[in-house]
């Protein structure tokens, strides 16, 4: 026998009787169905505390018992069923001897109860769902089986309320703003965070309520983002500026991802908003410095080649070596502006916000190009400052030799430039035909081999050249 105080009974009943349970709806659908597949007028499922039975859906209940929702515990035959753990039948409350007394007899004129157990998911029973007449009846063990099989899907929904509402809480203590939308991309659930952030009323940002909370600027962008995620089905992830409560508009990074079925479709989207205003304006200072920074060096460049221009005038003799320091200095220089800039500024292909291996190897050969003579091609990969500083010294110095020595000193050479990414490294490929035969390897290494050499050991890179009589080959393969 099953105690009505017990404490643990009395908690898991207490979550049953909450009214705001996701599928609210379903318990309704139930008892109609008991209803009409018993051919009973009433159905109830009632969940009972210590003190009544408070009626979670009713079916067919007459006023003012349907709008009031509970009784006392004078009025209900669901407490026997609680107390006995078991299926209670009765034919005819009047002649019962265990109800014959119970209130509900003459106030709700139950006369034939048929009531099985409703568990909890530790099994503590918590109510009843149970079919009433109004006539004497004789139930029949169909009766009982098809009760059960109801009874199955109450407990079911329960079960799923209480995961919901526990996912809810879990969501509820997140620090990101957390919401989530049906297939269809309709808005139907935000955490606290994002009601304590906004300062909106709870559940005005349901459907599409949403993007009115966005900086004018920034709602067309994102619709198109969202429209987007939603018509293929895409991971959704924008920047935008968000409103708080104070009508404030702060940077924040919007995300979600899409829940699919076993089939693969789409079942809910779950998305999170986080506050990244404050790094937002750490990058724009940053970006600001690194801006004056890339300046200062451009200057020192400039001066630097200055000086250099100006001591060469004062010894002839020194000329050429001027010339070359200063050639190289521009080639460091012309790196230096890439990569610290937000574009490739490149005359073959524009890079977009990302520095590239094609983009710094087409910038560098700018000065150099002859139309359809110099061939950049290849997959592409980012490129680092680290990299760039040497790689820019190497391409200058094979560029020149070309145009002193090689494919690029007569109007028949053609230079072709090969970059390969793989996952461990960048291989970069130069060739260079139609120059001027090449009869051997040169016997000597210059200052310009030196520094191609040196230059590939700071980067950790292998460097092959092959001096065929067609052209110059040089292989550079770059570890990532």
């Amino acid at each position: 026998m099953a105690n009505l105080d017990d404490p643990k009974r009395l908690m898991a009943a207490a979550f049953a009787k909450l009214d705001h349970l996701p599928g609210s709806d379903r318990f309704d659908r139930i008892t109609r169905l008991v209803a009409q597949t018993l051919q009973a007028p009433v159905s109830l499922i009632s969940i009972v505390d210590a003190s009544g039975q408070f009626f979670k859906s009713s079916y067919g209940l007459s006023e003012p018992w349907a709008s009031a929702r509970q009784t006392p515990l004078s009025h209900s035959f669901c407490r026997h069923v609680v107390e006995s753990e078991k299926t209670l039948r009765v034919c005819d409350a009047r002649q019962d001897p265990l109800v014959r007394d119970n209130m509900a007899v003459t106030d709700l004129n139950c006369i034939a109860y048929l009531g099985v157990p409703i568990r909890a998911q530790a099994g503590e029973v918590v109510g009843s769902l149970c079919a009433i007449d109004t006539q004497p009846r004789a139930w029949t063990d169909q009766d009982e089986a098809n009760l059960k099989d109801f009874v199955g899907l109450v407990e079911d929904q329960l079960a799923s309320a209480n995961l919901q509402t526990g996912l809810r809480d879990i969501l509820n203590t997140m620090p990101q703003m957390v919401w989530s939308t049906r297939p269809d991309g309709y808005h139907d659930f935000y955490n606290d965070r994002w009601y304590e952030f906004t300062g909106v009323p709870y559940g005005s940002t349901d459907g599409e309520g949403w993007n009115e909370m966005f900086h004018a600027d920034d709602r067309e962008r994102a619709w198109q983002t969202w429209r987007h995620s939603l018509a293929t089905g895409a991971p959704y992830e924008i920047e935008y500026r968000l409103r708080d409560r104070n009508g404030q508009y702060r940077w924040t990074l919007g995300r979600a991802l899409p829940i699919r079925n076993s089939q693969g479709a789409i079942e809910r989207w779950f998305g999170t908003c986080t506050d990244i205003h404050d790094l937002k304006e750490a990058e724009e200072a940053r970006d600001l410095i690194s801006r004056e920074l890339s300046h200062r060096i451009q200057n020192i460049f400039a001066v630097v080649t200055g000086l250099i221009a100006m001591a060469a005038r004062s010894k002839p003799e020194a000329d050429a070596f001027a010339k070359d320091l200063m050639t190289r200095l521009q080639s460091l220089a012309i790196a230096n502006r890439y990569i610290k800039t937000d574009h490739a500024a490149s005359m073959f292909v524009q890079s977009g916000e990302h520095q590239t291996y094609a983009g710094l190897i087409q910038t560098i050969l700018a000065p150099y190009y002859l139309s359809g003579r110099i061939i950049v091609s290849g997959a592409d990969s980012d490129i680092n400052s680290a990299v760039a500083t040497p790689l820019a010294l190497i391409l200058h110095e094979l560029a020149t030799n070309a145009v002193k020595y090689g494919a690029l000193s007569n109007c028949e050479g053609r230079l072709a430039v090969e970059v390969t990414s793989r996952s461990d490294a960048t291989e970069i490929e130069w060739i260079e035909r139609g120059g001027p035969v090449i009869d051997a390897e040169p016997s000597t290494v210059g200052f310009g081999s030196q520094l191609v050499t040196s230059m590939a050991k700071a980067m950790r890179a292998d460097v092959r050249r092959n001096w065929s009589p067609g052209g110059l080959r040089v292989h550079l393969r770059i570890p990532v």
